[in-house]
């Protein structure tokens, strides 16, 4: 896989707090984006933003890749059980969840998972919060494949307008955009949302031009860069992509913090 991340810190953020992982697991690539939420601790002197959610991110995202790599080798090579079977990668998760408590009690972040297999192009992606896995076609065009755990595309809101005929205010819509009703945090663990697909099968080869490539983002990167057209040296919050592209193996870097962690040993 040819893969090229680029992350960087907002404007109004003290922190890059993006971070993604990768590592081969037999013939799965596993991929785990996090972007985690800065937060306002009191001091004694003021109140003030700490580096606990770029800790956060770094951390749920490599321990998640390394405990999924240890599974699948433990059960071993040719069986990918972990990998793809629900129950006990849900339970792995919800292992790696409790060990929060110690450090990261109050904190909260959105990630996803992708379970790839290279081989047949099958895609798995276990998310919570609004971090969005998309198909990227030789023309750039993206076509996102699951829908945000925000306030504004939930169900409840959406009822709620059409049997109003209600409109939000300009301050309502940025509050939807930015509630998470789904999210990671230590005090309680989120079963998170499963969505299958398949990359083309013209893309699973080291073809100069495959048909499609996958694209990991933060909401700092799908939504304000692209969906609201900000360029990405003035976007306010930290904004991160992942692409993978079918290929010989390589990797691009473009980042402002030290937020990518990869494994290339299968």
């Amino acid at each position: 896989m040819k893969i090229a991340w680029t992350s960087r810190k907002g404007q109004q953020r003290h922190y890059n707090s993006d971070a993604v992982a990768l590592g081969y697991a037999g013939p799965y690539l596993v991929a785990v984006i996090v972007d985690a939420a800065e937060r306002a601790v009191e001091g004694r002197l003021r109140v003030g933003i700490n580096s606990q959610g770029k800790r956060l991110a770094t951390y749920w995202a490599d321990s998640c890749v390394a405990a999924m790599r240890k599974a699948h080798r433990e059960a071993g090579q040719g069986q990918g059980t972990v990998l793809t079977t629900e129950e006990p990668l849900l339970t792995l998760l919800l292992q790696q969840q409790r060990a929060l408590k110690a450090d990261y009690l109050h904190d909260i972040a959105s990630y996803g998972v992708l379970i790839l297999n290279t081989e047949t192009g099958d895609m798995r992606w276990w998310y919570t919060g609004d971090c969005r896995i998309g198909l990227r076609d030789q023309n750039g065009a993206i076509e996102w494949l699951n829908t945000p755990h925000r306030l504004e595309s939930s169900t409840l809101l959406q009822a709620w307008q059409g049997a109003e005929a209600a409109v939000l205010t300009a301050t309502e819509q940025q509050a939807a955009r930015h509630t998470l009703t789904q999210s990671l945090n230590a005090r309680r663990f989120t079963r998170p949302t499963l969505v299958t697909a398949q990359l083309p099968v013209n893309a699973v080869t080291e073809a100069s031009t495959p048909d499609a490539a996958i694209v990991l983002a933060t909401d700092g990167y799908w939504c304000e860069h692209l969906r609201h057209g900000t360029a990405m040296a003035e976007l306010d919050d930290d904004a991160s992509v992942l692409t993978l592209t079918p290929g010989k193996r390589s990797l691009s870097l473009q980042t402002d913090t030290p937020n990518l962690l990869i494994t290339y040993t299968k």
